[in-house]
């Protein structure tokens, strides 16, 4: 049998070299990150949440996926003239780069507005009101087509988004009334995931949409006991969510959870603190790839 040098130092039969190249290339795929927050093509990416729920003057945090412990506080919500904002929502858009937000019905300065949030500082730029009867829960971006979606918490309405102005324009229904919670997400191939509890003494649920009707599928029940208020996939597109509010534990705490998009069933991560201390009110969550 033909004999090769391999590395210079060993002489080995071809069968034993193509052996040793595929168990040294297994090894080096797993120190490129393949977990939760990266892929197989060892893309990374940081979580970031922030705050809005009960008017609160929002913070964005970044947030450790592996365990749903705060990693950096990188600072209040902020417009340039030092106003304050609370998030409902938050997306990163792939071509453009920009960090949109979504602020809550609640907000200390333009509530039910989309804005841009500098990943950086906190820096809120507003882009301008969504201009609907009901408010946007979350948002969703299609990485595929860069189409903005949302859906409201007070109406069954599937919207649309401009980003250059805000307005959000009624494209469907999702028929199943107002979103409690309502997290909303897409996934790399632009299919749109999210979690609703309608009404509110039914089970938490998972649900698929449509993108041309905002029509909304059941897929399962999470098993969760709380809202789910924001979502997004990571880049190896595992579903995220962040779990509390209007349920079986205190209002102010919350949990980042996992979710089964084929069963809709969710696991805890754990719960989202800093040290011991739980952080209270967060209402939006959000991939940045680096």
């Amino acid at each position: 049998m033909k004999k090769i040098r391999f590395f210079g130092r060993f002489w080995l039969t071809s069968r034993f070299s193509r052996i040793c190249l595929i168990a040294i290339s297994l090894l080096f795929a797993s120190t490129l990150g393949v977990s939760a927050q990266g892929d197989v093509r060892g893309r990374r990416a940081v979580l970031y949440a922030a705050s809005g729920t009960f008017g609160v003057n929002g913070v964005l945090y970044t947030l450790d996926p592996a365990t749903g412990a705060v990693l950096t506080t990188v600072g209040l919500l902020h417009d340039a003239a030092g106003n304050n904002y609370g998030m409902t929502g938050l997306k990163y858009h792939p071509t453009t780069g920009i960090f949109y937000g979504a602020t809550t019905t609640s907000s200390p300065t333009n509530p039910n507005y989309l804005v841009i949030v500098d990943p950086a500082t906190a820096l809120v730029t507003p882009i301008g009101p969504f201009g609907v009867g009901g408010y946007i829960t979350d948002l969703a971006i299609d990485p595929t087509t860069g189409i903005m979606y949302g859906v409201s918490g007070n109406n069954q309405k599937f919207y649309t988004i401009n980003t250059a102005t805000g307005q959000a324009v009624q494209t469907g229904s999702t028929g199943i009334a107002f979103q409690n919670g309502g997290a909303l997400a897409a996934d790399r191939t632009g299919a749109l995931f999210g979690i609703t509890t309608t009404p509110l003494s039914a089970p938490t649920s998972f649900y698929s949409y449509d993108k041309t009707t905002g029509m909304a599928t059941l897929i399962g029940l999470t098993g969760l006991g709380n809202f789910v208020l924001g979502a997004d996939f990571s880049p190896s597109n595992v579903f995220y969510g962040m779990e509390g509010n209007g349920g079986i534990d205190n209002v102010h705490l919350r949990w980042l959870v996992t979710c089964d998009v084929t069963t809709g069933n969710c696991t805890r991560v754990g719960q989202i603190q800093i040290g011991v201390t739980p952080v209270h009110d967060l209402d939006a969550l959000a991939f940045i790839p680096q």
